[in-house]
């Protein structure tokens, strides 16, 4: 069974959830867990924190979402750069690529 990981960064507009970015995090649960629990947050609905992030497990193409953070702005920048910093250590330092 093939499984992927990703993280899908979302935005409630008036018309409904907007997604406009998603990270591949590969197939190691364990490695895509360990990033997903660093990024900044809170798991509530907050005014102030309309930016949304998904952490999606896909098997053969389906998306199940496990877990969801809620975000402002500030915190985005912060975990875009930690979600980059972290797939390129996987991908450059540790092993030489991310299976996707």
């Amino acid at each position: 069974m093939e499984t992927r990981f990703t993280i899908n960064i979302s935005l409630q507009g008036p018309g409904g959830k907007i997604t406009y970015g998603k990270f591949s995090l590969g197939r190691d649960k364990k490695e895509a867990s360990e990033i997903f629990s660093h990024l900044k947050g809170s798991a509530e609905n907050t005014s102030g924190r309309s930016l949304k992030i998904e952490f999606i497990e896909e098997i053969m193409g389906l998306p199940i979402p496990i877990g969801t953070i809620n975000c402002c702005l500030d915190e985005l920048k912060e975990n875009i750069a930690i979600i980059s910093r972290e797939i390129f250590r996987i991908a450059h330092l540790e092993n030489g690529n991310i299976d996707y």
